[in-house]
């Protein structure tokens, strides 16, 4: 701390703190609790001392999602203030989110205060300072929080933000959650200032080389090699691990779609671009590498074969998070697959990668984007439209849900961190996740793929009133099919022969009532206009990335088949 400034409050030396250890946003949602802070972040401004910045949201779960984007890219934590118990529970399925897809954010709520006195500073005055007074307040996020912890004494803060952060990044990244009240954030700070050093994170684990030279030689000696990864690209040498390994070894790379990221230049002739033809090699292949991937395959369609050899490579191979997670494994590597995979790809030796696989087609079942004569836009048409306006570094944020597998097997990604998404089934994420991934690459152009009900689970005002707050416009693309097909289809699955799939409907899956998103866009000074001629598709997109270019967030409502 410099010796021109010193802290007067607790709220004061958190903001400090933060911005010592790599904090550049704070995202808040304030309260009754968050007054400390907004008082604190004023008188810092003034004296020129450094802390976050600060940009308001007005609703949780955006703001969550935000720092979730920004640490996509960057792989450093950002901060989420929220209200008390009932500011934790508007975070929502974002919480689940940032649990399953690993992300390192540090959310810091209030707390119901303690003193009752006239003289107790930032004590008790208003009603909901005893209804918001709950046995539990941290239980709310116990199940998806990594770390959980009250600050109770100014002396303990500094100790609380240096461990939340080195929590958050190191390990299994994941939330870390601090409770703070405001009459703590209103005390006296802690004498000594406290140190952003001494939090080291750990480096990944590497494989042992016993490890290493077996998974090299069982590549070496399969006939059938295939590697299939969901993450391993959101390292920033994963995209060049991946790749490597499949040229020097000849395995087939399936790219998973739920995988938020892009790990292999989707033209690269060893990926595997349809994922019904990777359920095909999924049953023929000798040998299956699992890198950073959940769920390599649904056993209800597809297994491995009886001989097959299974290695599973992730930080947590067991999956402990996961009470019934079965995947088989012959060799398990408690580590990050590109550490692995760049091990082996060194060991290797003696391979023809062009021997592998032999006759193999690799695109046989893939969709394809081209336009139909008639009848109304389809998903496809839509992903080849954006390969006709995207620059190679534009970086896409993807939650099409239904459409996700089409959109990977037809959007054209080859820059590394071009494709953004969590892989996770809490909707809502893609609109203020843009504008995280935004924040943290300016000089790039963001676009955001939705489905209709995935905008409105994403609160489109506050999502867009964040993009504007924080001078990060981003382009979203809509496609609208008036209603929720992921809810539908299940519906068709489980009675195939029943009334609902005779009818072509499912109750409560169709929007009888839709917003118009287009003026819903427009009502928050961004642009937004409607496509529903296929014709005009790529010209709309073409307007929408001028727009943005100008500064202005898009919305472009794209009508799709409803199916």
């Amino acid at each position: 701390m410099s010796d021109e400034f010193r802290p007067t409050t607790t709220a004061e030396h958190l903001l400090w703190l933060l911005h010592q250890h790599g904090v550049d946003h704070l995202f808040l949602n304030p309260g009754t609790d968050s007054a400390p802070l907004q008082e604190a972040a004023i008188t810092l401004a003034e004296a020129g001392v450094g802390m976050p910045r600060i940009i308001p949201c007005t609703f949780e779960s955006v703001a969550l999602a935000a720092a979730h984007g920004y640490w996509q890219v960057t792989r450093r934590p950002q901060a989420v203030f929220v209200h008390v118990d009932v500011g934790t529970q508007n975070l929502g399925a974002m919480m689940h989110n940032a649990l399953r897809d690993r992300a390192g954010v540090i959310v810091i709520a209030g707390k119901t205060p303690y003193g009752e006195e006239a003289d107790s500073p930032g004590g008790r005055a208003h009603t909901i300072h005893w209804q918001q007074d709950v046995p539990d307040q941290a239980g709310i996020v116990r199940g998806y929080a990594k770390w959980t912890l009250e600050i109770t004494r100014p002396d303990v803060l500094p100790r609380a933000i240096g461990r939340a952060v080195q929590v958050a990044r190191g390990g299994r990244p994941g939330p870390a959650y601090l409770m703070v009240s405001r009459d703590v954030l209103m005390d006296p700070p802690a004498a000594e200032a406290g140190r952003s050093t001494g939090y080291a994170v750990p480096g990944p684990p590497a494989a042992d080389a016993e490890t290493v030279r077996r998974i090299a030689d069982l590549l070496t000696e399969a006939e059938r090699p295939l590697l299939i990864t969901a993450r391993t690209g959101r390292r920033h040498d994963g995209f060049a691990v991946v790749t490597r390994l499949a040229e020097r070894t000849g395995a087939r790379v399936v790219d998973m779609p739920e995988s938020g990221c892009v790990n292999i230049d989707t033209a690269h002739p060893l990926r595997v671009r349809s994922m019904a033809t990777a359920r095909r090699l999924v049953a023929e292949a000798d040998l299956i590498v699992v890198a950073d991937c959940d769920v390599p395959w649904i056993p209800k369609f597809v297994r491995p074969a009886a001989d097959a050899t299974i290695v599973q490579i992730a930080a947590d191979p067991l999956r402990e998070d996961m009470p019934l997670w079965s995947f088989p494994a012959d060799l398990a590597v408690a580590a990050e697959g590109a550490t692995v995979l760049d091990q082996v790809a060194e060991a290797v030796r003696d391979v023809d990668p062009a021997a592998k696989w032999s006759g193999a087609d690799l695109n046989a079942d893939a969709t394809t984007g081209a336009a139909v004569a008639d009848g109304p836009i389809q998903a496809p048409e839509v992903f080849a439209a954006l390969n006709a306006v995207l620059q190679a570094d534009d970086i896409v944020v993807e939650e099409a849900v239904t459409n996700a597998t089409a959109l990977r097997e037809i959007l054209e990604r080859s820059v590394p961190g071009t494709l953004a998404g969590t892989g996770s089934p809490g909707l809502g994420w893609g609109l203020a996740g843009a504008v995280g991934v935004k924040l943290a690459s300016p000089e790039r152009r963001v676009v955001a793929v939705v489905g209709d009900g995935s905008f409105m689970f994403g609160v489109p005002t506050a999502a867009l009133c964040l993009a504007a707050e924080a001078d990060a416009p981003t382009l979203t693309v809509v496609l609208n099919n008036d209603g929720y097909r992921a809810s539908r289809l299940p519906v068709y699955e489980l009675f195939p022969e029943g009334r609902s799939a005779a009818r072509g409907d499912a109750v409560g899956t169709r929007f009888q009532s839709p917003p118009d998103f287009a003026a819903v866009a427009r009502a928050c000074h961004a642009h937004g206009e409607s496509v529903d001629d296929r014709a005009e598709l790529v010209p709309a997109l073409r307007r929408a990335l001028k727009a943005l270019e100008a500064g202005r967030a898009a919305v472009v409502d794209v009508r799709i088949v409803r199916d």
